[in-house]
């Protein structure tokens, strides 16, 4: 195998945030489903068209999890390059720049998906959110049991997107976070801590029962009873593990699915108000506007703009 990088020239360290272009997705396709999140193709797919070469660039709404089983290559950045060798597995935060020169023998598959999905995992848990704060190189041993667990998530993300079997939609979201779990506890981010276990486990219990409940507008009182705890003792939980309270909690999550739908759907406004648990539109309007400044229908144009080509 032909194991030599190919090289092209241009100015790794003289490039500076403002100059990195921001891409869309990886292989977004302007017939993509309207719930579309999460995209995932096997990497060659895209390198050999670019000459195993990838310029300096960033994602601002999207990460992106690379699993690499052969090849390898360097990560090229604003502060230099970092070498990796398969197998591996990528981590790539949002709005991070970054560029690749790839040996020609690199194969494996690239995971894109919307920002909105890491940053519900990061507010939850700080282990996550510290994993989540820079790009990753996580290299894959066969007696790591994290590490390959996050190998079969990734896999299995890319079999459910290729099929069209029963609730595939249903598991794409716990596959996606078992892959960055995995991954933070591989880093060994996620170890052992006395004090916070019980803290982590109520967090955890938390995101499960707003997930359930978030399109029901449900109040903190309902969330607590859920949990067997106080409101004031759930609220002190929750500050204590993320420094948000729990109706912040429960306002992002109708927010990311607010800004999605917005996005990726054509349903009216005030449909997706009603999805939402909002009995008046207007009131969805004023949540929305206070928490982006802006209203949804100024949101949709302005992010619809951004995503064309």
């Amino acid at each position: 195998m032909d194991r030599s990088i190919i090289r092209l020239h241009y100015p790794t360290m003289m490039i500076h945030a403002p100059d990195v272009p921001s891409y869309r997705l990886f292989d977004e396709k302007a017939d993509d489903p309207a719930d579309f999140w999460l995209h995932c193709e096997p990497i060659a797919d895209r390198t050999h068209l670019h000459n195993w070469e990838i310029a300096l660039h960033r994602h601002e709404q999207f990460f992106q999890i690379f699993l690499l089983p052969t090849g390898s290559g360097e990560i090229v950045t604003q502060s230099g390059t970092r070498r990796f060798e398969a197998p591996v597995i990528l981590f790539i935060p949002p709005d991070a720049a970054h560029g690749f020169r790839f040996t020609r023998d690199i194969d494996g598959l690239v995971v894109t998906a919307l920002a909105d999905r890491l940053r519900t995992l990061t507010a939850a848990d700080p282990e996550i959110a510290r994993f989540a704060s820079q790009l990753r190189i996580v290299e894959i041993g066969r007696e790591d049991a994290e590490a390959q667990r996050a190998v079969e998530s990734i896999e299995r993300i890319n079999v459910e997107l290729a099929g069209r079997a029963a609730g595939r939609s249903l598991l794409l979201e716990p596959l996606m976070t078992e892959a960055l779990v995995a991954l933070t506890r591989n880093v060994g981010a996620n170890g052992p801590a006395p004090s916070g276990g019980i803290g982590r486990q109520r967090i955890e219990a938390l995101l499960t029962v707003i997930d359930t409940h978030f399109r029901d507008r449900p109040s903190v009182t309902f969330l607590a009873g859920r949990l067997g705890i106080s409101p004031t003792h759930l609220n002190r939980v929750v500050r204590n593990a993320t420094g948000l309270s729990v109706q912040m909690l429960l306002d992002r999550r109708t927010l990311e699915t607010a800004r999605r739908d917005l996005i990726f759907t054509p349903s009216p406004i005030a449909k997706i108000a009603f999805s939402l648990g909002f009995a008046d539109p207007a009131y969805f309007n004023r949540f929305f506007r206070r928490q982006t400044g802006m209203t949804p229908g100024a949101f949709r144009e302005r992010e619809r703009k951004r995503l064309s080509p």
